[in-house]
């Protein structure tokens, strides 16, 4: 399963969905990026005037831009990491011999890691 982050009027709620159907889904591997606009495409045109471009064009790529008002990388680092452990958290709950130390371990985690969305959720890039 390949997961995108930070399109346009992402909000926390849809975070919240995605790790949702990600822990019931089950899938034996995810990835997940922060969305990045593709020069010629829709989305690309959509915040065409938002784009910051990082570096010159002759040392960067395309994925080198920040999008002007969009959460910040390490709002998305802390979403990461709330799905990756909400994720190992179902995993274990749903096997009965599940360690208990190890759940509790990934339970703290899952509340730091929902406390740092919600102390970054107001820094935006560029």
């Amino acid at each position: 399963m390949f997961l995108m982050w930070g399109y346009e009027g992402e909000e926390m709620q849809d975070i919240e969905a995605t790790i949702d159907h990600v822990s019931k889904s089950q899938p034996d591997i995810f990835f997940t990026t922060v969305s990045y606009p593709i020069k010629g495409t829709p989305y690309y045109k959509q915040i065409e005037s938002k784009l910051v471009q990082l570096k010159p064009w002759g040392v960067s790529s395309d994925r080198e831009i920040a999008i002007r008002g969009r959460h910040s990388r390490s709002y998305y680092a802390h979403a990461d990491r709330l799905l990756r452990d909400s994720v190992k958290r179902a995993r274990l709950t749903g096997d009965g011999d599940a360690d208990r130390a190890e759940i509790d371990a990934l339970q703290a985690s899952i509340a730091a890691a929902r406390e740092a969305l919600a102390a970054t959720q107001h820094e935006v890039e560029a």
